[in-house]
């Protein structure tokens, strides 16, 4: 009987994990006091096909819209769970590293390299999913 449950409850964990779609367009949104605009939004958009080959684009605004480093297209390949993400700022900072994870309904952005100059990319960052069933 233990057996069963633990099958089970393995099964039931695995669907729900599949059901999460990790092809589309990630957010994280950052409010400073009692605003109601966010002083920062940062979104990723995700296409991933059967070979595990990852083609996104990175977007960072900050400032209140006064700094918006963006688009940023890049290339990958999704290895372990992870995506790692080479990239060059709009701002002109060159060379920069990021790996991102998905962690439970969460993706999770960190920043390994630092861009060569000018950039507007938080060092982490959580991300929520974007897409809104409609009803």
């Amino acid at each position: 009987m233990r057996n069963i449950f633990f099958v089970l409850f393995f099964l039931l964990h695995l669907d729900y994990a599949c059901a999460l779609d990790i092809n589309q367009t990630w957010t994280e949104e950052v409010y400073l006091e009692k605003n109601q605009i966010p002083y920062s939004v940062f979104s990723i958009q995700l296409k991933i096909d059967a070979n595990n080959k990852v083609d996104g684009e990175l977007c960072s605004i900050v400032n209140y819209g006064n700094k918006i480093d963006c688009p940023i297209p890049f290339s990958s390949k999704l290895i372990n769970n992870e995506i790692e993400v080479h990239f060059d700022s709009t701002f002109g900072g060159k060379n920069g590293t990021a790996i991102i994870k998905l962690q439970e309904n969460n993706l999770v952005w960190n920043l390994i390299k630092n861009p060569n100059g000018e950039y507007y990319f938080a060092k982490k960052a959580t991300l929520l999913p974007e897409k809104i069933e409609n009803y």
